[in-house]
């Protein structure tokens, strides 16, 4: 008997509600040509088309400074909270300098000044972790002087879980006329079906900007929206950027709009056309700074001892397969 067959009749009734559910969803987005007419009827935004950047452009790139990816990393040792310790890094790599901008953070609720449930060292993590990110793009500036700056993420989350950070950042970043981009993997806005909610049919009226875009741009092509929000302050592109049909997002600061052309090429020719659709350099830098599980569990038993380790380990890891 195979292990689908084992399960059980109520089990396998609530699995295809749901699967049917996911299957209703996916089927009554609008197609291609009616979501596009859409949003350019509504003047949500414009499709546009991005082209490769010549090598002579990307000559001139590197002597103004190059490109500077910053991205970051946290991971957690495998405790039961309080019982938990938190490593953080980021890093900011040059595509023209050698030196490398590490910043590292150590969290741990048993040694914060002010006691701490889980939710909340939840949200201290992640506004931890931006603030890193916040810290290398800054020394970055600094130090490395890029022409331009990519960011994993959303700069709409720098500016807010890492506030103490974000006017510095955009202050040097302007100031100094570098381009500071962040570029989005999983996107979560629901910016078109916001707009576009009356004309979609209900099982897609709360559908994330990335499930409408799905299959809907052409290689190359991206969708400028209008800034709503908070998004304000930010001018938004989501764009295709390899045979992958599911797209990405691109961040730029209001006040470098006159660049975001230029931003849109250079995203387009970093990305490999058969990848996911994500510039090869912050691949490089993400697989830079990752902080991996057998790190982790060397410094436990490094500074805790087996004894110790064994006491924070869950019962759960100790399950047979």
């Amino acid at each position: 008997m195979t292990n689908l067959e084992k399960l059980n009749e109520t089990l396998k009734t609530e699995f295809s509600i749901a699967a049917s559910a996911l299957k209703k969803r996916i089927e009554e987005r609008p197609d291609r040509e009616s979501l596009r007419n859409l949003i350019e009827k509504s003047g949500l935004g414009r499709f546009r088309i991005s082209r490769k950047m010549t090598n002579d452009e990307l000559k001139s790139l590197s002597e103004k400074g190059g490109i500077v990816g910053v991205d970051g990393s946290t991971n957690n040792t495998a405790g039961s909270f309080p019982y938990v310790i938190t490593v953080q890094q980021s890093l900011a790599k040059s595509t023209t300098v050698e030196e490398e901008i590490y910043c590292s953070r150590v969290l741990c609720p048993l040694f914060m000044k002010d006691e701490v449930d889980e939710a909340g060292y939840l949200e201290l993590v992640k506004s931890s972790l931006a603030s890193l990110e916040a810290m290398a793009a800054i020394e970055a500036i600094e130090k490395l002087k890029p022409a331009v700056i990519l960011v994993d993420g959303s700069l709409v989350r720098l500016k807010i879980e890492a506030k103490n950070l974000w006017e510095d950042l955009k202050k040097e970043a302007i100031d100094r006329e570098i381009l500071l981009v962040g570029v989005v993997e999983g996107i979560t806005t629901k910016i078109i079906s916001n707009v576009l909610r009356e004309f979609l049919p209900e099982a897609v009226r709360g559908a994330c900007d990335w499930e409408l875009l799905f299959g809907a741009l052409d290689v190359g092509e991206g969708l400028e929206v209008i800034p709503t929000g908070i998004k304000e302050g930010f001018r938004t592109v989501f764009i295709r950027t390899s045979i992958d049909p599911k797209p990405i997002g691109i961040d730029l600061l209001e006040e470098q709009y006159e660049y975001i052309k230029q931003v849109e090429n250079l995203i387009f020719t970093l990305t490999p056309r058969d990848s996911r659709g994500i510039p090869l350099w912050l691949d490089l830098v993400d697989k830079k700074v990752k902080i991996s599980d057998a790190l982790l569990e060397g410094l436990l038993k490094m500074y805790l001892g087996e004894d110790f380790s064994e006491f924070l380990t869950p019962k759960r890891a100790k399950r047979t397969p």
